[in-house]
């Protein structure tokens, strides 16, 4: 594709991390930015799925030619189920592994992933260099929940403001996700954090007071509460209805609108139609039919892993995300879970109640009766300010999506807009946008 790829080597990385590479070279690298230049040629399946599911699955990118590696799922999982104090075991081998020596910071919210983390690092007496949550209001919010338990073991907190929207920022934090994911913008505070304090390759790691980078909670926690592990989903996957789950993970994850979808093809973007992504779907799902929990899978190696984790490990380094529970080992032994056992006891509340004597319940929803740009007038007015300057510098064709973003309701919204970000940006790097096709 007319650029040398530059190997990045990770000790601590597993067959779990995403990697990416051309066809036939080892896949190496955590993200894909050498492979960009214009002229890349856009896989319109690659594309097509991204928007509808608002995430990545299988071996496909964005980028003809460009793949990522696939996990084995033949015998991933372990033989035997993991009984309670195995699991403690493992999860606690987990966060020693990936933390070492180092004090890493906490991203704590009010949910289980991040609170375990903590709490095992208590156990290892490691303590985090800071504990961090995002800035919300409400009483039963992330961030209050989270505040009350770092208060209950004895951390200190610091709330970190998400960012107002920035047009420039939208476009550099796509291509570090390499384009696979629509959500998590979020993450983009946190990473300027960890730079500002001094979390680097040459400092922080070599033993510095500030070295140890982030902590993310994601890993084996969806093995039990997974995006598709809802019973509506489990019924469709019973009944073998692929397509009828394929509509459900769609409408209950954080892909574009329809009108968006239909919109983009309408314009001459080019994307697959809906066949081709069913059929990628389907072709992921059976080949997790053999699995003890196949949905859970799917969260774990498709929703999490291309998806979520395009942001923490796409806008740092992956030296400096530590993700326990992301653990090989661990994620092996807990998918031997049969699916509906798993949904039933989640493995995390297990070991929850053999670690945590706080008594602290865990987040509800960030509370309150005023609608979000109401609680937070001043970020919503820059953010609001920053995407009319945004789509003012766009291509025409890309301000009539904008528009059709700007008229959508509710959370796909958001989406829609981060569609419009992705979709721009892959253009700034590809130039695929200039094809004879498109509308003018």
């Amino acid at each position: 594709m007319g650029r040398a790829v530059q190997i990045v080597s990770d000790a601590r990385a597993t067959s779990l991390r995403p990697l990416f590479g051309l066809a036939g070279t080892p896949l190496n690298q955590p993200t894909f930015g050498a492979l960009l230049h214009r002229g890349a040629k856009v896989d319109p399946i690659g594309l097509a799925t991204v928007l509808s599911l608002g995430y990545a699955v299988a071996g496909r990118t964005v980028l003809a030619g460009v793949s990522c590696n696939e996990v084995d799922v033949s015998g991933f999982a372990a033989t035997r189920v993991a009984n309670a104090a195995q699991i403690e075991e493992l999860v606690t081998e987990a966060v020693r592994n990936a933390l070492g020596s180092q004090r890493p910071m906490v991203l704590l919210s009010g949910g289980r992933d991040s609170r375990l983390i903590l709490l095992v690092m208590r156990k290892l007496a490691i303590r985090p260099s800071a504990v961090l949550t995002l800035a919300q209001r409400g009483a039963q919010s992330d961030a209050a929940v989270a505040a009350r338990f770092a208060a209950a073991v004895g951390e200190p907190i610091e709330r970190v403001a998400p960012l107002s929207f920035d047009g420039s920022r939208e476009l550099d934090r796509h291509a570090m996700q390499s384009f696979q994911s629509l959500e998590h913008e979020w993450f983009m505070a946190i990473s300027q954090m960890v730079r500002a304090r001094g979390h680097n390759l040459y400092g922080g790691l070599n033993g510095g007071p500030n070295g140890g980078g982030v902590t993310d909670g994601i890993g084996a926690g969806v093995l039990s509460t997974g995006s598709l592990l809802h019973p509506e989903a489990m019924l469709l996957w019973k009944d073998r209805r692929i397509e009828d789950l394929f509509d459900w993970t769609a409408a209950h994850g954080s892909g574009v609108s329809a009108g968006f979808l239909a919109a983009a093809r309408a314009e001459g973007v080019s994307l697959a139609e809906r066949e081709a992504v069913l059929n990628e779907f389907a072709s992921v799902m059976r080949s997790l039919e053999s699995t003890p929990n196949p949905l859970g899978m799917y969260s774990l190696l498709h929703w999490t892993r291309r998806g979520i984790g395009a942001s923490a490990y796409g806008q740092l380094p992956h030296e400096l995300v530590r993700t326990p529970l992301f653990d090989e080992h661990l994620c092996r032994a807990l998918a031997a879970m049969d699916g509906k056992e798993a949904l039933a006891a989640d493995w995390r509340e297990t070991m929850l109640r053999r670690l945590d004597d706080t008594g602290i319940p865990f987040s509800k929803a960030e509370s309150g009766v005023l609608p979000r740009w109401m609680r937070y007038p001043v970020r919503s007015v820059r953010s609001r300010l920053g995407w009319i300057a945004f789509v003012r510098g766009l291509p025409p064709a890309l301000k009539r999506l904008a528009t059709v973003a700007d008229a959508t309701v509710g959370q796909r919204r958001s989406f829609d807009r981060a569609a419009v970000g992705l979709l721009a940006s892959l253009d700034r790097s590809t130039g695929f946008l200039s094809e004879p096709h498109l509308r003018r």
